[in-house]
């Protein structure tokens, strides 16, 4: 077929056509070369056309597509893998990668460089941008030109935007020799590089490198295009401007474009449609960390904004490095996949598109190796990675981040009291650079025993590593400060049965005992690990007693249903009396008397969380049952209120789980929580019935202190006997 047979027209206008469809596409599908020069390419125009474009490369077409916008930071490195790694056409290829849903763009794009079919080019105008319209179809002898207004993306084609094309054809000779052949030529020297007021480079050219990293016009001009180029410039042209330069488009709509394409970090000026600014106790911890040789630790309440806080002194200190031409390489470590995937979110209201490390090798490895070779070759000058502490340990990821200097990295860790292990500790790279993130950084997750004999072997690791809490900021600050909403508290006693207590008590002495010869002579590697289950038994025992799951329900069927509207139910660890999962009981029993909840556990894939806690913002669910997946920086704003069933006596958790209620939200102006406290069975006097008083305590005077209601808490402490 040629192209004279196709029905085409002298004009398009996307009012009345689509030019995708009755232009662009029939004529890809048949010719066997196509050259495009354009302002703007979009990728996503590869997956409109794919029609055409599987038979354009059946027919083994080639085309040449001249730009003068930079790719996206994805599409450039699609562009430089598909030409570091050349393949042999094969069309069966590309309709595997049509199939596909995710990136298929970016697929295709590397599919097409690194088979031949497809080369790019960038183009520099004397002043301003590069913004020619020129296209031409070829088969055979024959030839389609067209300009117009139309780019090269998908909007441009469509009828998104409103575009206009004018065709002339070769077997329309005069017409064609007087207005199309011009197009030809023109396309050849903007190739050539042989026009006179436009420079066309490769994109593998360290200038084009350099163009795709910069957001300062004037700093890359003057890098690339020294004085003496400027004489040569200027002899050619009779005018003090250079022959040729690069201008970045000036309104704040092509502005803001160029910051996503280069993935350069900025402030936001809105984030969810407010205007973005940082509290008073945020700028104070980022001054602080500045005056502390960019180390330390942020000791903020949950829910007082530490991840924005330490995002803002990342883009600081990036901003204070590009002025003195210092690239910066950010490492954000996480405890949790879910954590990780909320940075990422956060991240990109800053501009910063973070390598997911934490998804398998195979789809972040690749990744890394490209960044961390273009950071280190000096054409990228910042890099950030989202990793889970798990994959920060792993040698695959260790050999990589070791390649980067010390002076031009960051670590931030977030929770960072996880890192306190002696295996996460040891595997913290070195860096300049680093921030803790922790609303209670020094007391161990198996904390459980009073009068612990163990040094805390976490909290020497990490005031070495962060070198110290350099900013606090307590709860009772953000609720002060209106940081955080203000809480009701709530208790509702939980008694022992008399086998419970029989079993409490004998823990407890086995505990006691252990304890005691630790603090005398030591303990064996045996009898340490009997005081570990020991503990785990005594704390599992109270974190599922009988009576709390029919103390909830009594609690809630004399209430109204509203009051589980967007709350959170901790519970705790191990099996019921019926030997089932404790949070499987607490759940059945739940919807068993029509209440619509869910459990939120690590159990659970990635999806199904995903799709359980949207069900649970639009109130498709009322409450959320969990364990601990949702005790660390998971941000749930809009729950009301919380039911703690699992009685820990872990301050980090009962402090995380209280301020995942407290955050600000729509609609809510104060939270409530209760708290089912475990006490002895009624009549038991024994030490340890006392010891258990005292520790339920210790919790509850933390909780009262900062309530609404406090005076109403200690009298009902008192009436409980606890106080």
């Amino acid at each position: 077929m040629k192209l004279s047979d196709l029905q085409l027209k002298a004009k398009y206008d996307s009012d009345e056509d689509d030019i995708l469809e009755s232009f662009h596409t029939p004529l890809l599908s048949i010719c066997d070369k196509y050259d495009r020069a354009v302002g703007y390419f979009s990728s996503e125009v590869l997956v409109s056309v794919c029609e055409g474009l599987e038979r354009f490369v059946q027919s083994k077409g080639r085309m040449r597509l001249i730009i003068g916008d930079p790719l996206s930071d994805s599409e450039y490195e699609a562009v430089m893998e598909g030409k570091l790694n050349p393949v042999s056409s094969r069309s069966e290829t590309l309709e595997k990668i049509l199939l596909e849903s995710y990136e298929r763009n970016l697929k295709i794009l590397k599919y097409l460089i690194a088979t031949n079919h497809l080369e790019i080019k960038f183009a520099f105008t004397h002043k301003g941008m590069f913004h020619k319209k020129i296209g031409i179809f070829y088969k055979g002898d024959e030839m389609v030109t067209f300009n117009g207004s139309a780019n090269e993306t998908v909007r441009g084609l469509t009828k998104y935007n409103a575009e206009e094309i004018t065709a002339y054809f070769s077997w329309e000779q005069d017409l064609f020799e007087k207005y199309g052949r011009f197009e030809v030529t023109k396309f050849e020297a903007l190739w050539s590089d042989s026009s006179k007021r436009t420079k066309v480079i490769e994109l593998d050219s360290e200038s084009y490198a350099k163009i795709q990293s910069s957001v300062d016009p004037e700093a890359l001009y003057n890098e690339l295009f020294p004085s003496e180029i400027k004489k040569v410039c200027e002899s050619k042209t009779n005018t003090r401007e250079p022959f040729f330069s690069y201008s970045f488009p000036k309104s704040p709509q092509e502005m803001a474009k160029i910051d996503i394409y280069s993935a350069l970090p900025r402030k936001p000026l809105k984030i969810k449609g407010r205007p973005f600014q940082l509290f008073p106790h945020q700028v104070e911890a980022i001054n602080s960390w500045k005056k502390s040789n960019f180390q330390g630790l942020f000791k903020l309440a949950t829910g007082s904004g530490k991840t924005f806080t330490s995002i803002c002194a990342m883009v600081d200190l990036y901003e204070e490095r590009r002025r003195n031409s210092q690239p910066t390489f950010v490492m954000v470590s996480v405890p949790y996949i879910e954590l990780a995937n909320q940075w990422v979110k956060e991240l990109e209201a800053f501009n910063i598109s973070p390598i997911k490390c934490y998804e398998g090798f195979d789809t972040w490895g690749t990744k890394l190796d490209k960044k961390i070779l273009r950071f280190l070759s000096g054409t990228l000058p910042f890099v950030c990675v989202v990793v889970v502490n798990r994959t920060l340990s792993h040698t695959t990821f260790q050999q990589r981040i070791s390649k980067i200097q010390i002076d031009d990295l960051l670590v931030i860790g977030d929770e960072c009291h996880n890192l306190g292990s002696q295996g996460y500790y040891e595997a913290l790279p070195k860096a300049r650079f680093r921030i803790g993130l922790s609303a209670t950084p020094f007391r161990r997750d198996d904390e459980e025993l009073e009068g612990s004999p163990f040094p805390d072997f976490a909290k020497q690791n990490l005031l070495s590593y962060f070198k110290g809490i350099i900013s606090e900021y307590s709860l009772g600050d953000a609720i002060r400060d209106g940081v955080l909403s203000s809480y009701r508290y709530e208790l509702v006693p939980v008694y022992l049965t008399e086998d419970e207590q029989g079993m409490y008590d004998d823990y407890s002495l086995k505990i006691q005992k252990l304890i005691l010869k630790a603090k005398s002579s030591g303990l064996s590697s045996e009898e340490r690990a009997a005081l570990t289950k020991w503990c785990g038994f005594r704390s599992r025992l109270l974190a599922t007693c009988e009576a709390k799951l029919p103390t909830l329900l009594s609690y809630l069927k004399g209430k109204q249903k509203a009051l589980l509207s967007h709350s959170l139910i901790y519970v705790g660890e191990g099996k019921s009396k019926s030997d089932r999962p404790y949070i499987s009981e607490v759940t059945d029993s739940l919807h068993n008397i029509g209440f619509k909840v869910s459990k939120f556990t690590s159990v659970e894939t990635s999806k199904v969380r995903n799709r359980t806690m949207s069900d649970f913002k639009d109130k498709s669910i009322d409450a959320l049952v969990a364990m601990k997946v949702l005790d660390e920086g998971i941000d749930v704003p809009v729950c009301k209120s919380a039911f703690i069933l699992a009685s820990t006596r872990n301050p980090r958790q009962y402090v995380q789980r209280r301020g995942r209620v407290l955050r600000k939200s729509d609609g809510k102006n104060e939270a409530l929580i209760v708290d089912f406290v475990v006490l002895p069975m009624p009549g038991s006097r024994s030490s340890f019935s006392e010891s258990l008083k005292k520790a339920e305590l210790e919790r509850v005077n933390d909780f009262k202190l900062t309530a609404l209601n406090s005076k109403e808490v200690e009298e009902r402490a008192f009436e409980l006997g606890i106080s």
